[in-house]
């Protein structure tokens, strides 16, 4: 019996096989990047860190791009349907336009069963929202939006840039203007956050007409600024106890009809400077379940549902 609302499993009882998301890149960039905003990007980020090594999408087109990713999924997996996925940067940052003619191409394939772009709550207006719903045209399309934290002081001190109050303003007006599903972004472990913290943001959320949450668990990537903290001895990443136990509470505040589309966040092993345990995506897994077992505990236990209530509505 699954504890929490599992996006896989529900992404396998509406396609009949298992789906895999296909990293593209639309070549954009961010306001925290360019300037606009701030320079440097998330000091936790490296984008080398999203996608096979071998693949230097940026220079390709989504064609080639979508077809290559395809490809290497099918080598390692046994499935025949795939979500293009614009992951990294901001992907609704940019010429519309341009950008939209890249993501029709995306869903050209008689594979690929939607699309998930990830973005900031910044970056996503009325405009935006009615094009994606019409680009959409039945098919599977989640808008994934970057809170991180609802503590706003966190997110100046991560270089974002942006505001939980944002995030609020960019929900309402995607519902308001679209029928499009919102995955919200949650890292667990940022600097100077508290267990305390992490809570808030899983209230939050709850809060929030979201229909899903994507936990990460914050790694130390190489070329990053929060590498440079790491080995200087002012960042120390939480155990895997910890996160463990972080991530339990947060998912006994969600409610249970948002899908969990994540709990691990991990990149390549030649990239990660810390911690280990972060690298193993399956031993987190295991370790999460095995604990929500022990404990009797399942998503949405803290807002006194019964764990039958745990299932996809969407």
């Amino acid at each position: 019996m699954k504890r929490y609302n599992d996006l896989s499993a529900w992404l396998k009882n509406k396609f009949g096989c298992r789906v895999f998301k296909v990293s593209l890149s639309a070549a954009t960039t961010c306001p925290n990047i360019d300037g606009t905003l701030a320079t440097g990007g998330c000091t936790f980020c490296n984008d080398a860190s999203y996608a096979p090594l071998s693949t230097n999408r940026r220079t390709k087109p989504i064609k080639q791009q979508l077809v290559e990713g395809i490809e290497y999924i099918k080598r390692r997996h046994r499935t025949s349907k795939f979500i293009s996925y614009f992951q990294s940067f901001t992907s609704t940052y940019g010429n519309m336009e341009t950008l939209l003619d890249k993501f029709r191409e995306s869903l050209d394939h008689p594979e690929v069963v939607g699309f998930a772009l990830s973005t900031r709550p910044d970056c996503i207006d009325e405009k935006w929202a009615k094009a994606l719903s019409q680009l959409a045209n039945g098919k599977l399309c989640w808008i994934e939006l970057g809170l991180q934290s609802s503590n706003n002081e966190t997110l100046r001190r991560i270089n974002r840039w942006h505001t939980k109050e944002q995030f609020s303003e960019a929900v309402k007006m995607l519902k308001t203007n679209s029928d499009l599903p919102i995955c919200a972004h949650a890292v667990l472990g940022l600097p100077g956050e508290t267990k305390k913290d992490v809570l808030e943001t899983a209230d939050y959320l709850a809060n929030q007409l979201i229909d899903g949450v994507k936990i990460h668990n914050l790694h130390v990537v190489k070329g990053t600024a929060l590498a440079k903290d790491y080995l200087e001895g002012n960042y120390k990443p939480l155990t895997l106890e910890e996160y463990v136990d972080w991530t339990i509470d947060f998912l006994e505040r969600t409610p249970p009809n948002f899908l969990i589309h994540r709990l691990n966040a991990h990149a390549p092993r030649q990239l990660t400077l810390a911690p280990d345990w972060s690298i193993n995506k399956l031993a987190i897994f295991n370790a999460v379940e095995k604990e929500m077992e022990k404990r009797d505990t399942w998503q949405g236990k803290g807002l006194g549902v019964g764990v039958h209530e745990v299932s996809g509505s969407l």
